[in-house]
């Protein structure tokens, strides 16, 4: 199959001109609108980029010395062993000492509190930390070095050597770690600077940017999501500034689907571009939203469920995939269907705390669980009691078809979305995750994800109008993809 070259066409946005990214950013927000700088020092892309990384390491390290961070996955670059190579390189510039996570022997690792914390107080004797790794590692590091900086005020480069094109972490200012059970977005800051070597993320499982690819896709139904949320006074911060930013490259990254199943080099590089733009998105508002709505809710529920089940969790964006096409799905069978009188109503506070109890005791086995939960959701059902006058103004306006034209551009057809994952290899049923998941798991994480979660996303308003039911929650799950209704 021929490479695919359109990448460089003219409304091209490139990751690595910051500056131009923050000067469109700035120029494309309304008046009081808060937008936050992306605050990447440098970020290169290039086919080799060894040498360069052993640079910008000597050059933040400053003669002093340096940390980097990695966990056990074997991983190859061409026909090279890439953690040693890399170790290698930076022993020969830089005063390095490696960090394996995690500290239990030939145990896989999971970005969690814990882990964050122990690095946390081990990087204070340095002058610079690298992680070389894709999301779980990257948000570790993101972490520990945010909680030093805010117990020392002491800044500590960070340098990001990201080694999958598999998930929008690297650029954000945000981390994703487990708390008591249950994946938690946290605010931070990014590395000063990304390192990203084609020829390291091309030799990545292809399943992996199979799984960067459904990441950004999930901006298909999250946006909507987010402007659900403003409309319902859940979220004062929508704007159409990240979706400006990720647009064109979202675009290109779905043109490239074939080439994404293939291996094809280009369509690597609109990946990764896009991966790196969508976490610049998000840094631009300060927090998930435009990338992360009720799909990414879904795959959390995933993530905590995968214990019992006896599985380790599938890859985030595999799920997150999956998650897009179900909620794509719900915006066109429910929309119509909603008893919108029910926004009205309110429940007492122990008809949520029992549904989430029934939801979630069997995976509860540490008996902290349920409480982290109800803690974050009561936090977004007290706002949603603050907002009774604007739930009153969304019946009205959905019933004269206020939202319809923005949710038909914002919300891209279930069809359209299960043709992408098609076309790029990327799974389009749980069962078929590099993790299966069960039927009766996949049917819970549908019914129930919207209660683990404080932000306000279409989970809950289907549960509020009585629409997300069992029957429903089956049924998203492998029903043919219709057309849109809104």
């Amino acid at each position: 199959m021929a490479e695919r070259t359109s990448y460089n066409r003219r409304d091209h946005i490139d990751p690595a001109d910051i500056a131009g990214i923050n000067e469109r950013a700035f120029a494309w927000a309304a008046e009081r609108e808060t937008i936050h700088p992306v605050q990447i020092d440098e970020l290169v892309m290039a086919d080799d980029a060894i040498d360069t990384l052993a640079e910008a390491v000597r050059s933040r390290a400053g003669g002093g010395r340096v940390t980097m961070v990695v966990d056990p996955t074997p991983m190859r670059r061409g026909g090279d062993d890439l953690k040693p190579l890399i170790e290698a390189t930076l022993a020969g510039a830089v005063r390095l000492t490696v960090r394996r996570l995690p500290d239990e022997p030939d145990a896989a690792f999971y970005a969690d509190m814990e882990a964050a914390r122990r690095l946390a107080d081990e990087l204070d004797g340095f002058s610079a930390v690298v992680s070389v790794g894709s999301g779980s590692i990257t948000d570790t590091v993101k972490y520990a070095r945010h909680l030093l900086v805010q117990k020392t005020r002491r800044k500590l480069p960070f340098i990001s050597f990201p080694t999958a094109a598999s998930v929008t972490a690297y650029t954000s200012a945000l981390a994703a770690l487990t708390i008591e059970g249950v994946k938690r977005t946290l605010p931070a800051s990014p590395p000063e600077v990304l390192i990203c070597d084609l020829a390291t993320l091309a030799d990545a499982p292809r399943i992996m940017t199979q799984a960067g690819f459904a990441d950004v896709l999930a901006r298909g139904v999250s946006y909507g999501d987010w402007y659900l949320a403003s409309q319902f006074g859940m979220d004062d911060t929508f704007s159409h500034v990240p979706g400006r930013l990720l647009e064109n490259a979202e675009r290109e990254m779905i043109a490239q689907a074939e080439g994404v199943a293939a291996g094809e080099r280009n369509a690597l590089r609109a990946v990764t571009e896009a991966v790196l733009l969508a976490g610049m998105a998000m840094s631009l508002v300060n927090q998930t939203a435009p990338l992360s709505g009720w799909e990414h809710a879904v795959s959390h529920f995933l993530d905590l469920t995968a214990a019992h089940d006896g599985r380790e969790p599938a890859l985030h964006g595999g799920q997150v995939g999956i998650g897009t096409l179900v909620a794509a799905r719900a915006y066109e069978r429910a929309w119509n269907e909603l008893d919108l009188d029910r926004l009205t109503d309110d429940q007492d506070d122990a008809v949520y705390r029992k549904t989430i109890e029934n939801a979630c005791r069997r995976y509860d086995t540490r008996g902290t669980l349920i409480s982290e939960i109800w803690q974050d959701f009561q936090r977004k059902l007290t706002r949603w009691r603050a907002a009774r006058d604007a739930r009153r103004a969304f019946v009205e306006h959905h019933r004269g078809g206020a939202f319809d034209a923005f949710l038909h551009d914002a919300v891209r057809p279930a069809a359209e979305i299960e043709e992408a994952l098609r076309r790029a290899g990327a799974p389009r049923r749980f069962a078929d995750l590099n993790e299966p998941i069960r039927r009766s798991s996949a049917r819970a994480a549908v019914r129930y994800a919207h209660l683990i979660r404080g932000r306000f996303t279409l989970g809950d308003l289907l549960s509020e109008t009585g629409w997300l039911d069992d029957a429903h929650a089956g049924e998203l799950l492998d029903e043919p993809a219709e057309g849109p209704t809104v």
